[in-house]
């Protein structure tokens, strides 16, 4: 008797589930790529008719041809090829991320604390990302955050042993491994409806000229970078706003009050909500970085280990053989 629809389909998902492979999907991604049986079979170091015979075997599981084979040319995918193409890459894709993840869990001390310390602005904007990634990844760590008030103070952090990382402010300090580097994009910022979007370029540097900006505080070396901008681009800042934090020049682009100059990831709400807009300009994006410190003469920690692998930033590949050197500074 035949079996209802339903239940075919459970039959039918319950045999994939059972004989679908890992090993199968790669065989056939490579052959894929490779675009011949001969090719796939060297690249995974099988015969050829291995190759064959885990093909038939997939087509026979699903029930469709997955390859127009031709004599002597390249194999060309099906439809029903395509998709299980789509189907193993994504599911790949899963797999190594998995792998990934899992390697950086193991063998992380329960209820063990990592302490990072900073100058900069990044415990909003980045740090509490990655603490809650690392919540997620490996809850039996506890990171505490505490923002320091300058280099100098994180630095001592890290040399007492009151910290495991240090994320601070170009130049990086000569005696300290430089773990791996977070770069920053600064863009002109304008509420949407401010005329300046729909002025030419050289209306647009006239506007600047006149307008009101919102800036870091004088001495700061981000200040000085939006200083050096203004001057190349042929402008006189007229500063209505000094500060020493991102909220406020935030706040007071997204009230229209001021333009500013900030990076890209303190605004990336406001640009999704469409409260701000950046605006062209020449000599823009400006690049300014922060650099990441571990203490000196002491082992970088496995959970500081895997707490990197949560920041967006380019991490050197072996954290305790970091090169001891001042991390270049971006023009």
């Amino acid at each position: 008797m035949a079996l209802p629809h339903g239940d075919w389909r459970h039959t039918s998902r319950q045999r994939l589930i059972a004989g679908l492979t890992f090993e199968q999907m790669y065989t056939f991604q490579t052959l894929a790529r490779a675009g011949s049986f001969r090719a796939a079979a060297a690249e995974l170091t099988l015969t050829q008719p291995a190759v064959s015979q885990r093909i038939r075997y997939l087509e026979r599981l699903l029930g469709c041809t997955l390859l127009e084979r031709r004599q002597g040319a390249r194999s060309e995918l099906t439809a029903a090829g395509r998709e299980l193409l789509a189907f193993s890459e994504e599911v790949l894709s899963y797999t190594d991320r998995f792998h990934h993840r899992l390697e950086q869990m193991k063998d992380l001390p329960e209820d063990t604390s990592l302490t990072v310390v900073s100058d900069s602005d990044h415990i909003r904007h980045l740090l509490v990302e990655a603490v809650m990634a690392m919540k997620k990844l490996a809850p039996s760590v506890r990171v505490v955050i505490r923002h320091e008030p300058s280099r100098q103070a994180c630095t001592q952090a890290l040399s007492d042993g009151r910290a495991d990382l240090g994320i601070c402010r170009y130049p990086a300090p000569s005696e300290f491994p430089a773990l791996g580097t977070i770069e920053e994009r600064m863009y002109l910022y304008a509420r949407p409806e401010d005329r300046i979007h729909t002025l030419s370029e050289g209306d647009r540097i006239a506007h600047l000229a006149r307008a009101d900006f919102a800036t870091f505080a004088d001495g700061m070396r981000s200040r000085q970078l939006v200083e050096r901008w203004a001057e190349k681009v042929g402008i006189s800042l007229h500063v209505v706003l000094e500060s020493r934090g991102l909220e406020a020049m935030r706040t007071y682009v997204t009230h229209g009050l001021a333009l500013a100059v900030l990076p890209e990831f303190c605004v990336r709400e406001d640009l999704a909500a469409g409260l701000l807009r950046a605006v062209s300009a020449p000599g823009l994006p400006l690049l300014r970085g922060a650099v990441i410190l571990s203490p000196p003469d002491r082992e970088v920690t496995r959970a500081a280990r895997v707490f990197l692998g949560r920041l967006p930033a380019k991490v050197n590949s072996s954290p305790r053989l970091a090169t001891r050197a001042t991390v270049p500074t971006p023009a």
